[in-house]
């Protein structure tokens, strides 16, 4: 028997959650390969203390990349991973009237068109024998639809639409999950006091963390029987309307 660690890709782990999520399966016994199209100081201090993780710069803007990545990593490594996690994310604000091509197509290609790229290369270039696990950072605004970051969303309604049907397409040797996050980090530039007060709003209260999120990615890497799904991890902030929230928010005068 094998005493291997498993092995896990996670893209855009240099920061955010995907660096919440390295550090996590990283605590969890993984030996990681960190892809990241600019490596950031927290990665690098991350791989100098000696944890197994690997550092590859490489930007996953072109899906196709892919399809030569996989055998590369085998090569490299000795074995196909089993494991991607896909953190990394496009986020960038615009309207349906200030869109553009340009803009829906850089979305929809790091955000979705690459994550179906991975799976696919990676059936191609997998044993007969081999099984795997993908996870996808989705988003809670996929089920709390409003038109503000309009590519953006765009893209993870594509994203979240596939996860079902790359599970059925893919098994039995791929196994195919979403975690979808609530308000996690402040984003957008938004300040500490106003991402605090929109935590504040969400029916469990404030608190959710980037580690949160990666223990849902840890739960779905390990659960051999579970496919197809999309978990909400966002303190019931896709439960509420736009009411709900100023309700919240607002004191009585």
């Amino acid at each position: 028997m094998s005493t291997q660690p498993p092995l896990a890709v996670v893209t855009g782990a240099g920061k955010r959650l995907g660096l919440a999520i390295t550090r996590t399966l990283l605590e969890n016994n993984w030996e990681i390969i960190a892809l990241a199209r600019h490596p950031s100081d927290a990665l690098n201090a991350l791989a100098a203390t000696g944890q197994p993780v690997h550092i590859i710069q490489q930007d996953i803007a072109d899906p196709a990349v892919w399809f030569e990545l996989w055998p590369s990593l085998r090569a490299r490594f000795g074995r196909l991973p089993e494991a991607l996690v896909h953190a990394a994310s496009l986020f960038e604000h615009d309207t349906a009237a200030t869109s553009s091509w340009a803009a829906i197509e850089a979305h929809r290609r790091i955000n979705y068109d690459s994550f179906v790229a991975a799976a696919s290369a990676w059936l191609q270039c997998a044993d007969a024998a081999q099984h795997g696990a993908f996870v996808a950072l989705v988003d809670q605004k996929v089920q709390r639809l409003n038109p503000d970051h309009y590519a953006y969303t765009l893209s993870k309604l594509n994203l979240a639409a596939s996860i079902p049907f790359l599970a059925q397409a893919l098994a039995p040797q791929l196994r195919v999950n979403g975690v979808a996050p609530g308000l996690t980090l402040p984003s957008g530039g938004q300040t500490d006091a106003d991402f605090h007060t929109a935590q504040a709003a969400f029916p469990l209260g404030a608190g959710l963390a980037p580690h949160d999120i990666a223990c849902a990615v840890l739960f779905l890497l390990q659960q051999r029987w579970i496919t197809g799904q999309l978990l909400t991890v966002d303190g019931g902030q896709h439960l509420q309307s736009d009411c709900d929230v100023v309700r919240r928010t607002t004191t009585p005068s």
